[in-house]
């Protein structure tokens, strides 16, 4: 007697609740994404700059051999080993994103198509153009044009459209521009 009950219930039941084929795989792909968002906000971030061309960096840390044919390779000599993974050094030179770096590396960890670097200026008090005005030497030499002059102003960036190449540091004969480490 009970079996015919449990299969009037489960019968009953399946006709109030049934889930159609859009439900189903509704209900299954919203997991997944859930599942996505998460995994995307645990992402590593990087704690220093890596060359241009870098994958994202838990991968990039896990794929990078530190076998130093990236700072070889590169004919600024602005990447440097520290803790045997590649780094970027902006203070001496400045990047040309030429993509020897990323054509040398046979581990994939400089795979990314598009070559950014996770630096930006930083304009001292010192800079000419705002004690005396009129110095547009950081600008000029920006291949971007991602930064604004303004007379008599610290110069400002346009992050957008800022590649963080430090050439505008290079370019500044007073030292008035710092490369800052930034995330994004």
């Amino acid at each position: 007697m009970s079996d015919k009950r449990d299969e009037n219930y489960y019968r009953s039941y399946l006709e109030h609740n049934t889930v159609s084929r859009r439900g189903l795989f509704r209900g299954l792909l919203s997991g997944a994404n859930k599942s996505l968002k998460e995994s995307s906000q645990k992402a590593i971030k990087p704690t220093v700059p890596r060359p241009p061309y870098a994958v994202e960096e838990g991968m990039f840390m896990e794929l990078c051999q530190s076998c130093e044919t990236c700072s070889s390779s590169c004919p600024q000599h602005v990447i440097e080993m520290v803790d045997n993974r590649p780094q970027l050094n902006l203070d001496y030179n400045h990047c040309t994103l030429c993509g020897e770096c990323q054509s040398s590396c046979e581990s994939g960890a400089l795979g990314e198509k598009k070559g950014t670097i996770n630096l930006r200026p930083k304009f001292l008090s010192s800079c000419n153009n705002k004690l005396s005005g009129g110095c547009e030497v950081c600008a000029d030499a920006c291949p971007q044009n991602a930064i604004i002059i303004e007379p008599r102003k610290l110069p400002t960036v346009d992050s957008s459209l800022c590649n963080g190449c430090g050439l505008c540091r290079s370019a500044c004969f007073i030292g008035s521009v710092q490369m800052e480490f930034t995330i994004f």
